[in-house]
């Protein structure tokens, strides 16, 4: 892999695993990075303790035990909700402490819009102080409708004019959100703007959208990947297989774990198919 494409594994992908299998099957499968998952809603036993400085100390030995590294933490949550600022701090300064600068989330309801640009802009001295960037996702359900098409997210940074705001770009969620919009098109858009990017590819079957190895779904990578290579932009395999999401976007999460064998087969297809690319 070009030494400038950065690749880390979204941990949804283990959704249920404990970290050290987890840690242990990243570096299995060639990865050097990985972006740990704290997503509301999306990943099982999310709570207050995981942001400790107790639970940080343990991820860097993790990381130390494993040869791992982090430059991303997924923190999706409704950032329209009241105290954001509180709820958000221990975030960051967990996220400083194990060594990830890039924060991604996804908005809120477009209804919501109004409190998302105040809650964001109060974050301001807590990202300066944690030397984070918070990364606005597009989202791939309509609880995150703020922020759908590329022109959505660059308004929001537009307001929020400050280099600790950026987008974290997933061409998957577009789809799962609205198949009419031209994924390639809006991908090489947000591009320009990115500091980060999430791969991840998606197929409709059985009457759902079902998430797989890169390349093996109906967004076309080679030129996406291509200008993220060219940019430096460092990128997250975020390839969520305990999660589906209905023809209506609404996100279903199935009740019992992915095989392991399965996952890192998913994960090795996908880093050949980037690897033929960059």
């Amino acid at each position: 892999m070009n030494n400038h494409f950065k690749l880390a594994v979204n941990t949804s992908i283990y959704d249920g695993y404990d970290l050290g299998t987890v840690f242990s099957s990243i570096k299995k499968c060639g990865f050097n990075y990985f972006e740990l998952a704290y997503n509301q809603g999306y990943v099982g036993n999310l709570n207050q303790d995981l942001f400790s400085k107790e639970h940080a100390d343990y991820i860097n030995q993790l990381k130390n035990k494993y040869k791992l590294d982090t430059f991303a933490l997924g923190c999706t949550m409704d950032l329209s909700t009241d105290n954001l600022y509180d709820i958000f701090s221990p975030r960051l300064i967990f996220a400083n402490l194990i060594g990830a600068k890039y924060i991604n989330v996804c908005t809120t309801k477009l209804e919501n819009k109004s409190k998302l640009i105040s809650n964001l802009k109060s974050l301001k001295p807590l990202l300066e102080d944690n030397d984070c960037v918070l990364c606005l996702e597009n989202g791939g359900d309509y609880n995150f409708n703020a922020f759908i098409d590329f022109n959505d997210g660059f308004e929001i940074l537009k307001e929020l004019d400050s280099e600790v705001y950026s987008i974290n770009f997933d061409p998957g969620n577009m789809v799962t959100y609205n198949q009419n919009l031209d994924v390639i098109e809006q991908s090489l858009l947000a591009i320009k703007y990115c500091q980060h990017f999430h791969i991840k590819d998606v197929i409709v079957e059985d009457e759902k959208f079902k998430f797989l190895p890169i390349g093996k779904g109906i967004i076309n990578y080679k030129e996406i990947i291509r200008q993220l290579g060219e940019n430096s932009i460092p990128c997250s395999l975020e390839i969520p297989l305990r999660i589906y999401r209905e023809l209506d976007s609404t996100p279903k999460r199935l009740p019992n774990k992915v095989d392991l064998d399965v996952i890192e087969k998913t994960l090795i297809e996908s880093k050949q198919y980037i690897n033929s690319i960059v």
